[in-house]
Formats: C-alpha cells, structure tokens, sequence
C-alpha cells in the first residue's frame, strides 16, 4: 500500500464515521466541523465555517 492510498483509505474512513455519527444523531454540523478542525490542524490546516 502506499501512502497515497493509505491517506485516500483513512479520508474514506473519517467520511463514513462522521455520516453514521450524524445519521444516528450522535453528532451535530457543529460538532463535526470541530472533528475535521482537529484533523485537518494535525495535517497542516484548518477548517473554516462561513457560515
């Protein structure tokens, strides 16, 4: 396996973890965009609501 696909396989993964979590209710938009701040700042980033 390479990296690249080991990034797009863990990308797939945090998808599909936070689809359930919302679908469930078990986590809310506000919520999630906190998860994705947490990793994104891990890798470099950020992540930014606009809204």
């Amino acid at each position: 396996m390479t990296l690249p696909e080991l990034h797009e396989n863990t990308i797939d993964q945090i998808r599909t973890l936070l689809m359930y979590l919302k679908q469930t209710d078990l986590l809310k938009n506000k919520d999630i965009l906190m998860c994705l701040d947490v990793v994104a700042r891990e890798y470099g980033g950020e992540v930014v609501d606009r809204n």
